[in-house]
């Protein structure tokens, strides 16, 4: 009976022993390589709501174009702001296509949408006075002509 209870206390130190040495050696490896930080963690995705901006050419509407963006924002960054990026982005956008006034509708073209997103994310940061926006890319950016929109045009006697 004894040298079963010696056995029995032989084997848990031994097990013990056996534990303490391997948690020494992966706490030491872990603590050496730490995993590689990702540019996408941490980082939120959040959709604007789609906007409707004129496009006056000649003293008339010509068309209106419709856009949506996506924008990424660290989460605790998002959390701490006071007012959400999405108004200003909105806004932003919103003057920025107003405002151009190069863009012949009757010929279409390219329009510049790597300048207008990053003048986007510059105005946005320079409101909150800090980069706070890390990204603006399109998710919606069509125009569509006044011609081909549709309904009927009330007419006022």
């Amino acid at each position: 009976m004894i040298k079963i209870l010696g056995i029995g206390i032989w084997v848990c130190l031994v097990t013990l022993g056996t534990g303490y040495a391997v948690a020494n050696m992966t706490a030491g490896a872990a603590q050496e390589a730490p995993p590689p930080a990702n540019y996408f963690e941490g980082l939120d995705y959040k959709k604007t709501d789609t906007i409707a901006v004129p496009i006056i050419a000649e003293n008339a509407i010509q068309g209106y174009v419709l856009a949506r963006f996506v924008y990424t924002i660290d989460g605790k960054t998002a959390a701490a702001l006071a007012v959400p990026p999405e108004p200003i982005i909105l806004d932003q956008a919103f003057k920025s296509v107003y405002s151009v006034t190069s863009f012949d509708f009757r010929n279409p073209e390219r329009y510049d949408l790597p300048a207008l997103l990053a003048e986007l994310k510059d105005n946005v940061n320079t409101k909150y006075g800090k980069p706070v926006v890390e990204d603006v890319m399109i998710d919606q950016f069509d125009f569509l002509p006044k011609n081909q929109l549709g309904g009927e045009v009330l007419k006022t006697k």
